[in-house]
């Protein structure tokens, strides 16, 4: 019995710091997440900024897999400012964004940042929804910005 429900088990994935390595990774899931995506390049230079921090889903049982999601961060301290945050389309609605934002955020604040500021799309419910239960508050808005 245990080996049926091994075979068929959810992988898990823990938060775990993203470099450079990981930038074509990065690409396709914000391909699969944004309209106008970044590209492997501009990942790189990212993870390679010494004020970038950046946070990965990665599978526990196959930690060079790839990634469930990533979360990355200019961090400036006392401020930090989320630059972008993606899930794996197959993933989400499975509580792995928020495991992913809660690190984070623990991981910008053990950095020194006391407030955390982002920006997103008046149409991406899910991710408003998920900033709210964060407890990010709207403190402005950019008309026509996206």
């Amino acid at each position: 019995m245990s080996l049926i429900k091994g075979f068929f088990a959810k992988p898990t994935f823990s938060v775990q710091p993203i470099r450079a390595d990981r930038a074509e990774e990065c690409e396709q899931l914000h391909a699969a997440s944004f309209a106008f995506p970044w590209s492997s390049s501009d990942f790189e230079s990212y993870l390679t900024d010494s004020a970038i921090l950046a946070d990965g889903a990665v599978n526990d049982t196959a930690p060079k897999g790839p990634l469930g999601g990533f979360i990355m961060s200019r961090l400036t301290p006392p401020d930090a400012e989320v630059l972008t945050f993606a899930v794996d389309p197959a993933r989400r609605g499975t509580g792995l964004g928020r495991l992913l934002l809660e690190r984070h955020l623990l991981n910008l604040e053990r950095g020194g940042a006391r407030l955390v500021f982002l920006e997103v799309a008046d149409d991406n419910a899910p991710a408003l929804a998920l900033y709210e239960r964060s407890g990010f508050k709207i403190i402005g808005r950019r008309e026509n910005y996206y």
